[in-house]
C-alpha cells in the first residue's frame, strides 16, 4: 500500500509539474545543471557545459535538429557544430537524445525510474565496459522531483551504419546470435559480483525489481490479460498451466537473485539490439537494468531473438560458448550441466514482458504488434520445449 500511495502522490505531481510547463511554454536551457524538458530546449551553451566539458576549450557554436521518432521517450538525432578545440579533442558532430517531454513518457519510464536507470548507465557504468558495442555515453541526467530526463550518446547510426529492426524483420543466423552471446559475456564478466552494483548504483535485484512493477502496474496480472488475447500465441500446453505463471515468474526470479550477481540488462527482445555492417549485434536502450543471474539476460535474449527451430539447434552451443566467454570476461561460469538448467528457468521474464506489452498494446501501442506476436510464440514455446515451470522445482548454481 505503501508503494502505491508513493507512485500516486509521484503521478499527481508529476502532471502537475507537465501542466505548469504547457501554460508557460519551455525556455531555452543554457545551464548544465539543469536537466531540459525538452530536446527542443537544447543550447550551445547547455552542450558546451555537458558533452563540451569532456575536452578543455571546446565550444559548441550550433546545434540543430534532426528526425526522431517518439515511444516511451522521444529520441532525436542533433547536429553540432564544434569550434576548433572540440574538433581536435574527437568530439561527435552527430549525437543522439533521449528525452521525455509529455507526460506520457515521464509515467511510462519516469515515474517508474527507467530514465533514471539509462542516465545512470550512461553517466556512471557504461564507461567502466568497454568491452562492449552500446553508444558511448556523453551525458546522461534525470530529475526524480519533475522526471524530466536528458541522455545525450554516440549516433551508432551515423558513426557506425547501425541498423535497427525488430523480431518481425529481424533474422538472427548463427553468427549474429554468437556475437549476442560475446556481448552479455563482456558486461557480465566485466561487473560479476561487483559491489557497486548495489553499493554505489543502488540497483534494484531482478526479484525487487518485479516486485515493485507487480504492485504498482499490476505487472504479473497484466502478463495473464495479455495471454488470453494473444491465445492464439501460445502454446495449449502453456495456457493448461496459466495459472502457474504468476508464482512461477517470482520463483525463478528468487533462484536468479540467489546465486552470484552481476549487471542486467534485463530488456533484450531484438528491438533493442542494432547490427552493424560486420553483422554483429550489440545492445542499447539501457533503461531497464538491474542485478541478478546472468541467465535472466541470455534466456529472454535467445529466446526472443531465435527462430524456434534455431533456438533449438543452436541453445546448447550457444550457452557452451557464452560460459566460455565469460570466463575469459571475469566471471566464474557454472558447470555446462548447471549452466543449462540456469537458462531453463528464466524464460518467464521474457515472457511476460510480452504479454503484459500486448495487454497494453490494445491500448495505447507501444511496439509494432508483429514484433510483439512473434515474441510471444518463440518465448512460449521455448518454455515448453524446455519445461520451464517444472524446472524451478530444483535449484540451481546460478
Amino acid at each position: 500500500m505503501g508503494e502505491q500511495l508513493d507512485f500516486l502522490t509521484s503521478v499527481l505531481r508529476v502532471s502537475g509539474v507537465r501542466t505548469r510547463e504547457r501554460l508557460r511554454g519551455l525556455a531555452p536551457v543554457t545551464d548544465p545543471a539543469v536537466v531540459p524538458s525538452s530536446v527542443d530546449q537544447l543550447t550551445p551553451e547547455w552542450i558546451t557545459g555537458t558533452v563540451g566539458a569532456a575536452v578543455s576549450g571546446a565550444i559548441a557554436r550550433s546545434v540543430d535538429l534532426r528526425e526522431g521518432s517518439d515511444g516511451t521517450s522521444s529520441r532525436r538525432g542533433i547536429t553540432v557544430e564544434w569550434n576548433e578545440a572540440g574538433v581536435a579533442g574527437g568530439l561527435p558532430a552527430h549525437l543522439y537524445t533521449k528525452s521525455t517531454p509529455t507526460l506520457l513518457n515521464r509515467l511510462l519510464v519516469g515515474v517508474t525510474g527507467a530514465a533514471g536507470a539509462e542516465a545512470l548507465f550512461y553517466s556512471s557504468i557504461r564507461p567502466h565496459l568497454p568491452g562492449i558495442g552500446a553508444p558511448h555515453g556523453h551525458h546522461g541526467a534525470w530529475d526524480p522531483r519533475t522526471c524530466r530526463s536528458m541522455v545525450v550518446t554516440e549516433d551508432i547510426a551515423t558513426a557506425r551504419g547501425a541498423v535497427f529492426r525488430d523480431a518481425s524483420t529481424m533474422y538472427v543466423d548463427r553468427a549474429a546470435a554468437e556475437s549476442m552471446v560475446a556481448e552479455m559475456a563482456s558486461y557480465h564478466g566485466a561487473m560479476w559480483e561487483d559491489p557497486r552494483l548495489a553499493r554505489d548504483w543502488a540497483l534494484q535485484d531482478a526479484h525487487e525489481w518485479q516486485r515493485m512493477f507487480n504492485n504498482l502496474i499490476k505487472f504479473d496480472r497484466g502478463a495473464l490479460i495479455g495471454m488470453r488475447l494473444a491465445e492464439e500465441e501460445i502454446p495449449e500446453e502453456l495456457h493448461r498451466r496459466k495459472s502457474e505463471i504468476r508464482g512461477g515468474l517470482m520463483r525463478s526470479l528468487e533462484h536468479a537473485v540467489r546465486g552470484p550477481e552481476t549487471l542486467l540488462h534485463q530488456d533484450v527482445h531484438p528491438a533493442n539490439w542494432f547490427q552493424v555492417p560486420d553483422g554483429t549485434l550489440h545492445l542499447y536502450d539501457w533503461q531497464s537494468i538491474g542485478r541478478g543471474s546472468w541467465a535472466l539476460d541470455v534466456a529472454y535474449a535467445l529466446s526472443a531473438a531465435l527462430t524456434i527451430e534455431d533456438r533449438r539447434a543452436w541453445e546448447r552451443d550457444l550457452i557452451e560458448l557464452y560460459c566460455d566467454l565469460l570466463a575469459k570476461a571475469g566471471g566464474k561460469p557454472p558447470s555446462a550441466e548447471d549452466a543449462f538448467h540456469a537458462y531453463r528457468q528464466q524464460m518467464l521474464h521474457g515472457f511476460v514482458f510480452w504479454t503484459y506489452t500486448f495487454m497494453v498494446g490494445k491500448l495505447a501501442p507501444l511496439q509494432p504488434e508483429a514484433h510483439v506476436r512473434a515474441l510471444i510464440s518463440r518465448i512460449g514455446q521455448a518454455m515448453v520445449d524446455l519445461e520451464t515451470l517444472d524446472s524451478l522445482d530444483r535449484a540451481s548454481a546460478s
